[in-house]
């Protein structure tokens, strides 16, 4: 017995539910995408959203270690977005939580060079829950204090 409706489209739920938010302020940036804030939620299920004042896009990652280790290296790769053109990209980030840095090199199909990226990161825990749905527009307000903490240093 199916579990939808024959011939109506069906929609994967894509994202879990948020773990983890991290707030990102980028101090070295890729020049295509100059955005030094950005929210980066990881959910249950290996999906991840990365918002900006630019972009908004989804991916998956794979996590080094617990999310919460001092230092983790994560990797990530977006799925297909107008962000990066219909295609996708893989970056992979180094989180030092006893410096407050992280590092983070990017790789574009086709291009040799990875691309270097690196600013200062915290989690962000007192909001209460984050939705996997949540816009920038939404989530920017709530941060202020956070990201203007982060550009100080």
């Amino acid at each position: 017995m199916p579990m939808h409706t024959p011939g109506a489209p069906q929609t994967l739920h894509l994202f879990g539910d948020v773990v983890r938010a991290e707030a990102l302020h980028y101090t070295e940036l890729f020049a295509e995408k100059p955005f030094v804030p950005a929210l980066l939620l990881y959910c249950s299920n290996g999906a991840y959203r990365i918002l900006s004042p630019g972009e908004d896009h989804p991916g998956s990652y794979v996590a080094e270690g617990p999310l919460s280790a001092e230092r983790v290296r994560v990797n990530f790769i977006s799925w297909p977005s107008e962000d990066w053109n219909r295609n996708v990209a893989f970056h992979v980030l180094d989180f030092d939580r006893t410096t407050g840095g992280f590092t983070q090199r990017l790789r574009l199909p086709g291009d040799p060079e990875p691309k270097h990226q690196a600013g200062r990161h915290t989690e962000v825990t007192d909001l209460g829950a984050w939705g996997a749905d949540t816009t920038w527009e939404a989530a920017e307000p709530l941060l202020h204090e956070t990201f203007e903490a982060l550009a100080r240093g």
